[in-house]
């Protein structure tokens, strides 16, 4: 009896290199690497900047509380930024911002123009929430009557309630301002011999209220006085006005 044939081997043939299956799962990986270093780039190319804690008017001195440190991405404008590595604090604002917003580099300068001046001011001469930041405009009323336009859009640069935190008709609040100092005089003149009403204003600033503006146009030469405070009657009083300018 004969044996029946054996059947033929097969020979497990070596992967190719070539094949297409092989080559696809290669690229899937490489783009999946690729696609996960462009990832963790983007996440690590954020920088830390300043941002204002709360809304701020033009002439506000910084404060390190005024401040606080934020994580962005700015891509190519983080120059126009200040990094959170170095503190602006001292310098001054050229210009409004809003709570939240972060602190470009041309909104600060150096100078601390004009003198400071402390305004007391009764508590029920005054908007409450009166803060650091807000600008204002400064009335005085004379014993004879006649309103004096003292200030107009002074920024606040601190603001103190009265002692012990009771608030009655005698109770003072004291309002930080800096004022140009060829009007310091009129403005501690003011304070001294009369009642001061203070208005919280908005709109942009009046650059005769900038004390570092005033100094720049004096220091120009041919430049013009800072207007003499407006006076009108107080309320009640006569008709002679003089409209404020």
């Amino acid at each position: 009896m004969t044996a029946p044939p054996s059947p033929p081997a097969n020979r497990h043939r070596l992967p190719s290199w070539l094949d297409l299956r092989l080559v696809l799962g290669v690229l899937l990986v490489l783009v999946s690497v690729l696609v996960g270093a462009r990832v963790v780039a983007t996440a690590n190319s954020s920088v830390r900047v300043w941002a204002v804690r709360s809304d701020l008017a033009a002439g506000a001195v910084l404060t390190q509380g005024d401040l606080r440190s934020v994580r962005v991405r700015l891509y190519d404008n983080s120059e126009r930024y200040l990094s959170s590595d170095r503190s602006p604090a001292g310098q001054t604002l050229a210009r409004d911002l809003g709570a939240g917003e972060l602190l470009p580099r041309d909104a600060l300068r150096p100078a601390q123009c004009g003198s400071l001046v402390s305004i007391p001011v009764g508590a029920q001469h005054l908007p409450d929430g009166v803060a650091k930041g807000q600008r204002i405009d400064v009335f005085a009323t004379a014993k004879g009557g006649q309103t004096e336009h003292v200030l107009r859009g002074a920024t606040v640069q601190a603001a103190t309630r009265p002692k012990g935190g009771i608030i009655g008709s005698g109770a003072q609040w004291a309002l930080s301002v800096r004022v140009p100092d060829d009007q310091v005089s009129a403005v501690v003149k003011a304070i001294r011999t009369s009642e001061i009403d203070v208005v919280v204003v908005g709109g942009k600033a009046d650059n005769d209220s900038d004390p570092c503006r005033a100094l720049v146009r004096s220091k120009e030469g041919g430049a013009t006085p800072s207007p003499s405070p407006s006076k009108t009657d107080k309320p009640g009083g006569g008709s002679d006005t003089e409209s404020p300018r």
